[in-house]
């Protein structure tokens, strides 16, 4: 019974901000904003690459660079009744870095079923020939963040980044946890009340199969990532320079026993397999 509480709470309070973003058009800045500190700070500016927004298909919102070269990929699951456009800005940001970002125009991305299905389109579609289908990464918010766990377990997948990702239903499967097909990381809200770090990640990143870099940014909410990621933009792009593009100072970040996000203000991090 009380489960059943907490899911009606979840969705009517991601309903009620969703409601209230669909009113604003928001612009990519390129840069500012955000509550993380420290090493995030780099990366939580604009890339410099021009972005290109156009549909996927009927089921899909992509931004990209505007001109193309080999890219890798990055699949987005939205939270519950949510749409790309309530995290454009953080998806054109990481646009912006390189990334071809495919959103599934989804308000129920728990399954992932939404997300593959637009790597599918992108596999058929005239970007196929320009993108990297070799290094795809998969990221979303709450439901949608368990939606990114559930389209990990696709071997097509390179790693995951789910963001206060929520597990204890609402689509997710839990068998997913140790069928991952690459590294994953996992980020919470210090201040999430919604989706509690405990009772939803620290159960994944113990069953997770993969090496796993979770990072809980201190005092931020359950809606710290809509709009444009706040202080969860910085280390996403980051972890996806790293692991997609084998970005060297990105890889420092988050490998070896000084590692920028490990001592960055505001985080506590723990790690296994790295």
């Amino acid at each position: 019974m009380q489960l059943s509480k907490t899911k009606w709470l979840y969705s009517a309070a991601l309903l009620f901000i969703t409601g209230a973003l669909s009113s604003t058009t928001f612009a990519y800045s390129g840069g500012g904003g955000g509550t993380g500190g420290g090493t995030s700070g780099e990366y939580s500016q604009g890339g410099g690459q021009a972005v290109t927004s156009e549909r996927g298909g009927s089921s899909c919102t992509v931004y990209r660079p505007t001109t193309l070269n080999n890219n890798a990929v990055i699949l987005w699951g939205n939270g519950t009744g949510a749409s790309p456009t309530s995290y454009a800005a953080l998806l054109r940001h990481w646009a912006s870095w390189g990334f071809v970002v495919v959103a599934a125009n989804t308000t129920n991305a728990g399954t992932g079923t939404d997300m593959r299905s637009c790597l599918d389109w992108l596999q058929n579609s005239s970007l196929a020939s320009r993108v990297n289908l070799s290094k795809v990464g998969t990221s979303g918010h709450s439901q949608g963040g368990g939606g990114a766990i559930m389209a990990g377990v696709d071997p097509r997948v390179t790693t995951t980044a789910p963001i206060e990702g929520y597990t204890l239903g609402l689509g997710h499967n839990t068998s997913s946890h140790t069928r991952q097909s690459g590294p994953m990381l996992i980020l919470s809200g210090g201040a999430d009340t919604l989706v509690n770090p405990t009772l939803n990640h620290q159960p994944l990143f113990n069953r997770a199969n993969v090496p796993v870099f979770w990072a809980i940014l201190a005092g931020v909410s359950h809606f710290e990532p809509t709009n444009n990621g706040g202080g969860f933009r910085g280390i996403t792009t980051a972890w996806f320079l790293y692991q997609l593009n084998g970005d060297a100072n990105a890889t420092k970040q988050f490998e070896g026993s000084n590692c920028g996000f490990c001592n960055a203000s505001g985080w506590t991090v723990q790690r296994k397999g790295f």
